[in-house]
């Protein structure tokens, strides 16, 4: 037994090592992954739970996309690594979140992308905002509302408060359809002219309002819609 813990040790300081002299490039998706793992098992070989991972969800971002207890189903996939692998990537968000701010948001290609990359991991609907300025340089992005598997509601209170703290001139809205069609239901529709005609009566512009589902993303601004508000 101890053997086979001096074994596991060498092998993480090896794996270790290497990624401190050649960077993350030099290893591939089980790899990044198994290493991870290495903070949920303090004796066990995570290169065969890393090999099973992936082989079940089809590549790393597969295995930080799925479910929790799609985790748990896993044969040697405990609470803890599961909870890690969860953590992991609202933790890459987070991170991402903070690298973005400035980041010029002037097209309606620019949006979409902005927006699908945000939410396209989502697995129940969440409505979010985007807080712009002048320029549609981004200042903040906050999730504002968290649903159930089909619907979200939009909360005016949280959009109006944040826009006046980051003194914001334009917004953007943008929510998940998990497991929907890519297109705005008749409830986003009406939910999308109460926000534009309430920002509209403190001088900020509803810009758009972006659905992301799994295949992509759809700006109700592009498509004509609510043409008395997007003229």
């Amino acid at each position: 037994m101890a053997e086979e813990k001096n074994e596991h040790a060498g092998h993480r300081q090896r794996m270790l090592k290497r990624y401190l002299e050649h960077g993350i490039g030099s290893f591939d998706d089980e790899e990044i992954l198994e290493i991870f793992l290495f903070t949920a098992y303090s004796r066990r070989n995570t290169r065969d739970i890393s090999h099973q991972l992936i082989e079940r969800f089809g590549s790393l971002e597969g295995v930080l996309n799925a479910d929790y207890k799609e985790l748990l189903e896993e044969k040697d996939v405990g609470v803890t690594a599961a909870a890690l692998i969860s953590f992991m990537k609202d933790f890459a968000r987070r991170y991402n979140k903070a690298d973005m701010v400035g980041m010029k948001l002037a097209t309606s290609d620019s949006v979409r992308e902005f927006c699908f990359t945000l939410l396209k991991g989502c697995e129940v609907e969440e409505a979010h905002a985007l807080f712009l300025d002048q320029g549609m340089n981004l200042i903040a992005e906050q999730r504002i509302s968290h649903g159930g598997p089909s619907a979200v509601d939009i909360d005016l209170r949280t959009i109006v408060t944040k826009a006046i703290q980051t003194q914001c001139c334009n917004i953007i809205l943008a929510h998940s359809h998990p497991k929907g069609v890519l297109l705005p239901s008749s409830s986003d529709v009406a939910a999308t002219r109460r926000v534009a005609n309430a920002l509209q009566n403190i001088g900020i512009y509803l810009a758009d309002h972006i659905i992301v589902s799994e295949d992509g993303s759809y700006s109700m601004r592009t498509a004509g819609m609510l043409p008395d508000i997007w003229r």
